[in-house]
């Protein structure tokens, strides 16, 4: 059973790693256009100051941002527990 906790935990965790990446290159490549798509590869969005920024500039508070990153966190807790006696 644990071996499938960490799986479940790593594909969360990683999923959402992607979408989060996904959602900060589509608003770069929005603000920008092409420079933004590839600053988007080459500067960090940081956990914080994207989603200000974001929220400024677009006037949306970005919900699903928070969300997908809570999805994370949760995937490294339980890969976390589950993989804690090894």
């Amino acid at each position: 059973m644990r071996s499938i906790g960490k799986i479940i935990g790593y594909l969360m965790w990683i999923g959402a790693g992607i979408l989060m990446f996904i959602f900060w290159f589509m608003a770069m490549s929005k603000w920008l256009g092409f420079l933004g798509g590839i600053l988007a590869f080459i500067i960090a969005p940081g956990l914080v100051i994207f989603p200000v920024i974001f929220w400024i500039v677009e006037g949306v508070f970005p919900a699903f941002y928070f969300i997908i990153w809570g999805v994370g966190i949760v995937g490294l807790i339980i890969a976390g527990v589950s993989g804690g006696g090894e």
